[in-house]
């Protein structure tokens, strides 16, 4: 039996299966964040970047560390470069999860405090990216 494989349907179908994952994903109140291995993010969905009081734009315009998201820990110390997750994850080759991290957000005069986890993705010994979640746990601190 000669399978014939349609290079054409293939691409229509895995064009429809990313745009299905592209709106779940942007649906959700959970932020999304992909980030390459030099911690600077590539793609999120709208949760991710509000979250942060950030426009699209401003989001993936910075690095994980940028100083303009003034970020402190539950006893208000300030965020050092090594403590972000997903520089952790980073340096570690390990998932960090559960990070609590407060978030001044300038655009919104107020402060949001987010639950971060990041997950980095392996490709032959390398980071290929970090995925990183942000879910507001705010009201655990009011």
């Amino acid at each position: 039996m000669n399978a014939h494989l349609d290079i054409d349907r293939l691409e229509q179908a895995y064009q429809t299966g990313e745009e299905a994952f592209y709106q779940v994903v942007n649906d959700l109140k959970i932020g999304v964040g992909i980030y390459n291995a030099n911690a600077s993010p590539t793609i999120c969905n709208q949760a991710a970047y509000e979250l942060l009081g950030l426009s699209k734009e401003q989001f993936l315009g910075n690095t994980a560390m940028d100083p303009y998201w003034k970020v402190t820990h539950e006893d208000g110390r300030k965020f050092e470069q090594y403590d972000f997750p997903i520089i952790d994850a980073i340096t570690n080759y390990k998932p960090k999860t559960g990070v609590i991290m407060g978030v001044s957000r300038p655009l919104k005069n107020d402060k949001v405090w987010l639950e971060v986890n990041a997950h980095p993705i392996l490709d032959t010994g390398s980071i290929k990216y970090v995925i990183c979640t942000y879910k507001d746990v705010t009201d655990q601190f009011e």
